[in-house]
């Protein structure tokens, strides 16, 4: 296989980092070779924040990502000229002319496991499974921190288990269009996960 390129796209407070770490833990667990590179802005709460992967099996030259086979977008805080040939992200977030999906990973953590958060786990899951990474139980627990190991197992498998099916059937709730771009001010004004979350739903 030639290396594939993978970017998530959010802002800080979105679990950028615990995906993108998540998932080169399970990929090099599994055997590959993989880089993983940020990109953040420390200066602003929920300023953006990128992560960078890619995987192979053989030894990778080059870590910097020029094109993305996948980008996962959390919000739209990414690089505009960064191209990519499929995009899965929350709703409202897809832009004119690209080949994606729409899906409410932060209310379907809220819905499913409880809590926003678990949107992350949500999300890397499917990204899983569009990147046709084939995975072992052991291998996405060795690659989980232990706190919430269960429930973060649970979330993953179920984004990796949505069918287009299922998707089309989440999807059509018009309530949710903006939810994250909602989210992701009401980080930026200061608000913390849970008032984010609250306010994100309010609208």
């Amino acid at each position: 296989m030639s290396a594939r390129s993978i970017v998530v796209d959010g802002v800080g407070g979105q679990g950028v980092r615990v995906i993108g770490n998540t998932m080169a833990t399970l990929l090099g667990h599994m055997g590959y070779e993989v880089t993983l590179l940020y990109d953040y802005d420390s200066s602003v709460r929920g300023g953006m924040s990128e992560a960078f992967l890619k995987y192979d099996r053989e030894p990778i030259s080059n870590p910097v990502v020029e094109h993305a086979d996948i980008t996962l977008r959390l919000a739209d805080r990414g690089p505009n000229h960064l191209e990519s040939d499929y995009v899965v992200c929350d709703i409202g977030l897809a832009k004119p002319g690209e080949h994606a999906e729409e899906i409410p990973f932060l209310e379907l953590g809220v819905k499913e496991f409880g809590r926003d958060l678990f949107g992350n786990m949500i999300a890397l899951g499917r990204l899983l499974r569009l990147s046709g990474v084939e995975f072992a139980d052991d291998d996405l627990e060795a690659a989980l921190p232990a706190k919430f190991r269960a429930e973060n197992m649970a979330a993953v498998r179920y984004g990796y288990d949505l069918t287009p099916e299922s998707i089309g059937r989440i999807v059509p709730e018009q309530a949710a269009a903006g939810y994250a771009e909602r989210y992701a001010a009401a980080i930026m004004e200061g608000a913390t996960p849970d008032e984010a979350m609250a306010r994100a739903g309010a609208s």
